[in-house]
């Protein structure tokens, strides 16, 4: 992280004696801890590789059908028995 430094790259010494002091933080900030459960509807990790498994069987589902492969033969026609 960068530090402030002045334009001349050398520090003046102050004629007051010690710097301004800043203002103290009154406000507790309370962070989320690091992961995915973030966000105004948090869920389980669980959950996004059921959504991920169901987006694969729907597009696996929809090029097949796509294709032809799923459509049922009439039975009968072209089979010996």
């Amino acid at each position: 992280m960068l530090q402030p430094s002045s334009a001349s790259g050398t520090t003046a010494p102050s004629s007051t004696g010690a710097p301004p002091v800043a203002p103290v933080a009154t406000e507790t900030v309370t962070r989320p801890d690091p992961g995915l459960a973030r966000g105004k509807w948090e869920a389980p990790a669980w959950a996004f590789w059921v959504a991920l498994a169901v987006v694969a069987v729907g597009t696996t589902l929809y090029v097949l059908g796509r294709m032809g492969m799923l459509k049922r033969r009439k039975p009968g026609r072209g089979q010996q028995a």
